[in-house]
């Protein structure tokens, strides 16, 4: 089946359509394993979902925030959950307003000290989204998707390497984290 964007369809649409073939590509790796009909359901509502959080960001003016995998990613993930597009359980989206704070902040949060003054906290935060500007897109994507709290399996699958490299990444990603945060040395 083939779809094409025409006059009528509402201003997101193209940019979805752009990316449906990647974010297709990522939900069949996803749900490798399953087969016939329950493949063709997961896989219609994995795009259903992606397209909907791809619309809210869209909303948000938020586009150029969206990426095929980790739409499909977040997709399968609430399919496997049974949260199902339309259901009662799309009120709790991980892109409504609350939570996607709450979840841009997820290693800021990890990083500060637990007994930090909410301006340390704030100062944190900021870093860490200078951080990731400085990050290359795949390793900004990865640091992403550990800090919404993916396990190193997860994101192996995810990315297509092995959770060993996930493991060197995350290591890689720290002490990259470190060195940004690091006090200028005195001349």
């Amino acid at each position: 089946m083939s779809v094409t964007a025409n006059s009528c369809a509402p201003a997101w649409h193209a940019g979805f359509l752009a990316m449906l073939p990647g974010i297709e590509r990522q939900v069949r790796m996803l749900l490798r394993g399953l087969t016939g009909e329950a493949l063709d359901d997961a896989r219609s509502e994995a795009v259903a979902q992606a397209a909907v959080n791809y619309h809210r960001l869209a909303e948000q003016g938020r586009e150029s925030d969206a990426y095929s995998t980790p739409l499909a990613f977040y997709a399968v993930r609430r399919q496997r959950a049974g949260q199902r597009v339309g259901s009662s359980f799309a009120k709790q989206d991980a892109l409504e307003p609350g939570r996607r704070e709450e979840e841009a902040a997820g290693w800021a949060e990890l990083v500060a000290d637990r007994h930090a003054t909410p301006a340390e906290i704030a100062a944190v935060r900021v870093d860490f989204r200078d951080w990731l500007d400085h990050l290359p897109e795949v390793k900004r994507r990865l640091a992403q998707t550990l800090a919404d709290g993916e396990t190193t399996q997860g994101a192996a699958e995810l990315f297509g390497v092995s959770s060993g490299r996930i493991s060197q990444l995350r290591r890689e990603l720290a002490e990259s984290w470190r060195a940004f945060t690091a006090a200028p040395a005195a001349a």
